[in-house]
């Protein structure tokens, strides 16, 4: 039996923690614990948790971990997955602030 938690963590691809992955499940209505089904994998909650977990690594800071990291061309394209998940069960898309240069003080 494989749980909700479970598939959540291995369609992530990349180390979160099981808190944070069970806190994005609570948000979206799922219980971790429960047993996956093919209902619950093709809901839109199970969709939206995965894109919130994507996104979860996009806003992460800069971390090496095993062999795992994630560069700032990786996390463009992890955004890109994220949203068109999102797009897909009809939420809106996150944009990113772009980082702002100040020249002069005044």
């Amino acid at each position: 039996m494989r749980t909700i938690a479970q598939a959540l963590k291995d369609e992530t691809h990349y180390p979160l923690s099981n808190g944070k992955i069970l806190n994005i499940l609570l948000a979206r209505g799922l219980d971790g614990d429960e047993e996956i089904t093919p209902e619950i994998i093709n809901s839109d909650s199970f969709k939206g948790a995965t894109a919130d977990c994507l996104y979860s690594l996009v806003e992460a800071v800069n971390f090496s971990e095993s062999d795992i990291s994630i560069s700032l061309p990786d996390r463009d394209l992890i955004l890109k997955k994220a949203n068109s998940i999102y797009v897909s069960i009809g939420e809106e898309p996150i944009e990113l602030d772009q980082p702002k240069v100040y020249v002069g003080w005044n």
